[in-house]
């Protein structure tokens, strides 16, 4: 069975990125996205270039909100920050990362 997991954070552009960036590299019987409940215009330049030293390419990827996700069917809910807020996501697990937004 494939697990389905959503990161999220407030822009999108870091926290949440690296989650499904690292995820989709290391997961198996995995399926990950990321969004934001406030996107922001682009990625973090220094998120890039961190994920670059692990051997992760990112710099494709942009930031998303909760409509830009095609499917909202998610077994967990990773929300990465104290003040994030994610979707409403009808069965699924709810997990609370503390990851401050520096």
């Amino acid at each position: 069975m494939t697990l389905r997991i959503l990161f999220v954070c407030t822009g999108n552009s870091c926290r949440s990125q690296m989650a499904e960036a690292f995820c989709r590299a290391l997961g198996k019987d995995v399926e990950c996205a990321s969004a934001g409940a406030e996107p922001s215009a682009e990625i973090q330049p220094d998120t890039i270039a961190v994920m670059k030293e692990t051997g992760i390419d990112i710099s494709g990827a942009r930031p998303r909100g909760f409509p830009d996700l095609p499917d909202l069917r998610f077994d967990w809910l990773v929300t990465m920050g104290h003040d994030v807020v994610g979707p409403l996501l009808p069965g699924a697990r709810e997990v609370k990362w503390e990851v401050p937004n520096t």
